[in-house]
């Protein structure tokens, strides 16, 4: 059991690590504790702080993330993610037998207790503040933001400000143009 546990955990710092090394040729720049699935698509993000990205996670150009779990999400170009932020968990199916994957009922039925949901949306020009958990199956519209310490069950609207548990609309982002030209 030991050499098994022991044989789990190189594995898992290997794919990490290979991810890390395909992450730094492809430009991204990278803080040394960055944990990088190898078949995330972050070739253009601008930077990975001390986070976890999964192998669902595809992220647009000049996005970055400070630090935390993103499990699974499409994030757009130019986002900004903040410190502690969680996107994407697993979510267990309440009406399954148990909540537990490792249930040996789950087993032997062959079922997950897992719901299978899909990835989160994040658009472009989106900042989500810190300690934010964005669930599956939800869209961040574009030039949105989510306050600190919320927590996205549903959709939310392009240019709006949201934040709570759950997260509700603040108010309306109304950008104002200045004439630079004058």
């Amino acid at each position: 059991m030991i050499i098994y546990n022991i044989t789990q955990l190189l594995k898992k710092k290997a794919y990490y690590f290979l991810g890390f090394m395909r992450a730094s040729f492809l430009g991204v720049k990278l803080d040394s504790s960055a944990k990088v699935s190898l078949w995330a698509d972050i070739k253009y993000a601008a930077y990975i702080g001390d986070a976890v990205i999964g192998k669902d996670v595809s992220m647009g150009k000049g996005s970055y993330v400070n630090s935390g779990c993103i499990f699974s999400a499409k994030i757009g170009e130019y986002c900004s993610i903040a410190y502690n932020v969680l996107i994407g968990p697993t979510e267990h199916d309440i009406s399954a037998i148990s909540m537990s994957p490792n249930s040996p009922i789950l087993k032997e039925l062959n079922q997950s207790a897992d719901l299978n949901l899909p990835c989160p949306i994040i658009e472009d020009e989106v900042w989500i503040g810190a300690n934010v958990v964005v669930l599956r199956g939800v869209t961040i519209g574009k030039g949105s933001v989510v306050a600190a310490g919320a927590v996205v069950t549903k959709n939310i609207p392009p240019m709006e400000i949201w934040g709570g548990i759950p997260a509700k609309k603040i108010k309306a982002r109304i950008i104002t143009c200045l004439d630079v030209y004058k």
